[in-house]
């Protein structure tokens, strides 16, 4: 008895799921505009890859045992499985701003001390290229005039252990 039949509904199936178990985790950028931490892509991974093209970003605050989403911007796109928005050059998006033709949910609070994700869902401009999310985590700091200031905390880091935003803050 030929083995065909049975190896080759695995391998069809095999052949027709996306590539996105290969996809690689690329860096966001988080800075301060105007009191209110602001969001890009870092200038590393656009220096090197061109410019992402982006389809949603989504904050994300720490709770004891997960994250809890508090922010999600869709960007306006030509169709939802080919991004086409970008962010102006040396552009950010600011916490709470929404730019027209832009859709997002109400943002919750931000508050002093605690630890923050912000995740860009998006796409450089190289097809074979498999990047598919950016990220970065933060705390903000109060900056004594109203607003807040965007501490990004190191990559590869775990937030859990932090004791405090402070200690991650470099002094301007």
């Amino acid at each position: 008895m030929s083995l065909y039949p049975y190896l080759l509904l695995p391998s069809l199936l095999l052949a027709s799921m996306p590539a996105s178990a290969t996809s690689r985790m690329g860096a966001a950028a988080v800075v301060t505009e105007a009191g209110a931490p602001c969001f890009r892509i870092a200038q590393e991974e656009e220096r090197s890859r061109g410019k992402t093209r982006l389809k949603r970003l989504f904050i994300s605050e720490q709770r004891p045992s997960d994250w809890e989403t508090i922010w999600v911007v869709t960007f306006p796109n030509a169709s939802p499985g080919d991004p086409d928005y970008q962010l102006p050059n040396n552009g950010c998006l600011r916490y709470g701003d929404v730019p027209a033709g832009v859709e997002a949910s109400q943002a919750k609070a931000l508050q002093p001390g605690k630890t923050y994700s912000v995740g860009f869902m998006g796409r450089p401009p190289s097809a074979s290229d498999p990047t598919s999310l950016y990220d970065a985590q933060f705390c903000v700091l109060a900056d004594g005039a109203g607003g807040l200031r965007a501490v990004q905390l190191p990559r590869g880091e775990r937030s859990r252990t932090d004791t405090s935003c402070e200690q991650h803050a470099v002094p301007k």
